[in-house]
Parts: structure tokens; sequence; C-alpha cells
């Protein structure tokens, strides 16, 4: 049976070249073949970016978050701010796989979240998250964008896994860094979300300087 995993990485997929065209970047390219990464990709995608040259930013340092006792690598890369939410909250969700068809006539293999009572207390709630962003749109400013707790490891999909990464929706567009940035919102938990698996929304969100 021909099975397509569509995660988060579907939606990621749309946002091709993104990192490339910001006007911050004028940097050279090395050119490269996309490789399956592991994230799991929508077969009718992944079908599509099977022969697709890439372009990477020559000097960006390429982390790859470790696979075993991610949860315990976290701090190396990002602090709880004063007042913040820690990434562990998150990481307790317990994730639930499940499979359903579409009108391709291929089976899909999806998650779900089992949120702790913890951050269900959460939910409404406005927290502050340390992590690093993931553009979305195209442009130095993002109005909507993925926040997650390791640096950029690809152009095209985070590595991590989906209870992991905050869907983030800025009040006003924010500036695109590769640092870590401090993100204030209201958080919103996605019980269900088919199409890109996304469990956690952050709205009226901005950088806490």
């Amino acid at each position: 049976m021909r099975v397509a995993m569509k995660t988060t990485g579907k939606l990621l997929v749309k946002t091709l070249f993104t990192l490339l065209v910001l006007g911050i970047f004028s940097l050279p390219f090395i050119t490269g073949q996309l490789k399956d990464s592991g994230n799991p990709l929508s077969r009718k995608k992944a079908t599509e970016l099977d022969t697709a040259t890439v372009t990477i930013l020559e000097d960006t340092q390429i982390i790859e978050p470790p696979q075993a006792d991610i949860l315990e690598s976290i701090p190396q890369f990002v602090t709880t701010p004063e007042g913040g939410t820690s990434w562990n909250v998150f990481g307790e969700t317990i994730e639930h796989e499940y499979t359903y068809k579409e009108d391709d006539e291929y089976d899909y293999v999806g998650v779900r979240p089992e949120f702790s009572e913890k951050l269900k207390k959460l939910d409404g709630q406005t927290v502050i998250v340390q992590g690093y962003m993931f553009p979305l749109g195209q442009g130095e400013e993002q109005p909507r964008f993925l926040l997650g707790p390791f640096p950029l490891s690809c152009p095209y999909h985070y590595h991590v896994p989906p209870k992991l990464l905050l869907e983030v929706h800025a009040e006003t567009p924010v500036k695109f860094s590769y640092d870590a940035v401090n993100i204030q919102g209201i958080l919103e938990l996605v019980p269900n979300d088919d199409e890109y698996n996304v469990f956690y929304r952050l709205r009226n969100a901005g950088v806490l300087q």
C-alpha cells in the first residue's frame, strides 16, 4: 500500500526559495539536489520536488537538531525568557497517528495532539516563547511564520516534530532574524488540523525586545 506522509512539511514546501528571495540576502550561493529529509511530505509534493535543484546560503551554518533526547538538547539553543513558557511544556504533547483517504486515492498518515493539562491551562492565555523563525512568505517582514527551538537546518521545512512548532500570526509583520527571538502572543491550541498538522498558533503576536 502506498502511503504518503503529510505533516507540517506540506505547509513549508509551499515556501520554496523563501529564504533566497529575502532582500537582506545578497550572499553567494551553492547548488545541490533536494533530498528526502525524514520530515514527511505528501507523495504528490515529494514527487514534484524529487529532481528540483535548490540553492542554499553558502555561509549559513547547517545544524541538525539531535533526534535522541531532543528535549534535553533545547537548552543548548534557547532559554526560557522571564515569565515565559518552556519548550518542555509543548514537548509534553503526545502525538497520535491516524490514517485517512483523499480524492487522489492515496492513503495518508497524519498526527493529532493530546495536550497535557498544563498546556490546556495556557489555551487562550498570553505566553512568551523564545525560538527561531522559519519564514512562510517572501520578503524581509514576515506576517506569519513558524517558531521552533532550533536554528534553521533546511530552507524547505523544519526538522522537528509538530509538538515543537508554533505557527505565529504577527500583529504587525516581524523582521526575519537568524538569531533566537522572544515572541509574545495569545496561545491557541489546535486539536485537529488535517491540512498541515499544526498543533499550536500564536495570535496577535509580536517580538519582545
